[in-house]
């Protein structure tokens, strides 16, 4: 699906040509080999380490709707093979916010095709270093929301797959969310891209405690620690050295007193 999709992309943004200059043309930023070799080059054969020099030069915020949408597809490629290598996860896609709303009917619809099948595919996998080394890597799930957010992603049918996924990966996902995800008042985000963002922090967090959204994670925590997945018991640094299924009782737990809370 995300490899179709991708493919779609290129296409549907191939009329759009390379720009004549990019960025800011100082002496210190205008970097002409960079510049050409980025304009001779078809837009699928961009090394991940180029489009990242081009994405960080000054005045990204003048960059033309056109320049955007012809590097898109290579941006698109390379979140969706989680290729972040040379990219922080977060403002991979937040030049999207210079486009302002300048999309066809088509480039939209395949934009939010993208970002639920790239989502759901995030819901679907879950990396721990400490228990499975060699699985395949995925970012932290708050780090893919801020990207989404930042990138002017509607995230209110992403969350709704969220509830939709009945998988544990998608469960343990949510659980570093609600755990790791904010401070302790749920007030602000941890990561430091968002600790800002008011507006994405309050509806991440309302999202978190819906009704519906609490039920469905009380029964999906029941569901895992009735079973015995191994991921579950093996002991993880990077969380305290605890397991899954000690989170999983204590995100049971705190789900519990909020769906006590709403039915008082």
């Amino acid at each position: 699906m995300l490899d179709d999709l991708l493919e779609t992309a290129y296409r549907t943004f191939a009329p759009y040509p390379a720009p004549e200059t990019l960025g800011c043309q100082c002496p210190l930023c205008r970097l002409e080999e960079s510049q050409s070799r980025l304009r001779a080059m078809a837009v699928r054969e961009i090394p991940d380490e180029l489009l990242w020099r081009y994405h960080f030069i000054p005045h990204a915020d003048k960059a033309s709707v056109g320049e955007i949408k012809h590097f898109l597809p290579r941006y698109l490629e390379i979140v969706s093979k989680f290729q972040f290598d040379h990219f922080w996860a977060e403002v991979a896609l937040d030049r999207l916010k210079f486009v302002n709303g300048e999309w066809t009917d088509e480039e939209r619809a395949l934009l939010d095709d993208w970002a639920r099948a790239f989502f759901s595919c995030c819901l679907s996998r879950y990396y721990d270093h400490d228990v499975a080394p060699t699985a395949p890597h995925i970012e932290n799930i708050v780090d893919i929301v801020i990207m989404l957010a930042h990138g002017n992603f509607d995230l209110s049918p992403l969350l709704e797959v969220w509830v939709e996924d009945s998988g544990l990966p998608a469960l343990l996902h949510y659980k570093d969310l609600l755990l790791w995800g904010f401070s302790g008042d749920m007030s602000v985000l941890e990561n430091s891209f968002a600790a800002d963002d008011e507006g994405l922090c309050a509806s991440l967090g309302g999202w978190a405690r819906r009704p519906e959204v609490v039920a469905h994670f009380i029964a999906r925590c029941d569901w895992a620690l009735g079973g015995g997945d191994p991921l579950l018991d093996a002991v993880h640094e990077c969380h305290g050295g605890v397991t899954h299924r000690a989170e999983l009782e204590t995100l049971r737990n705190k789900l519990v007193e909020w769906q006590r809370l709403q039915s008082s």
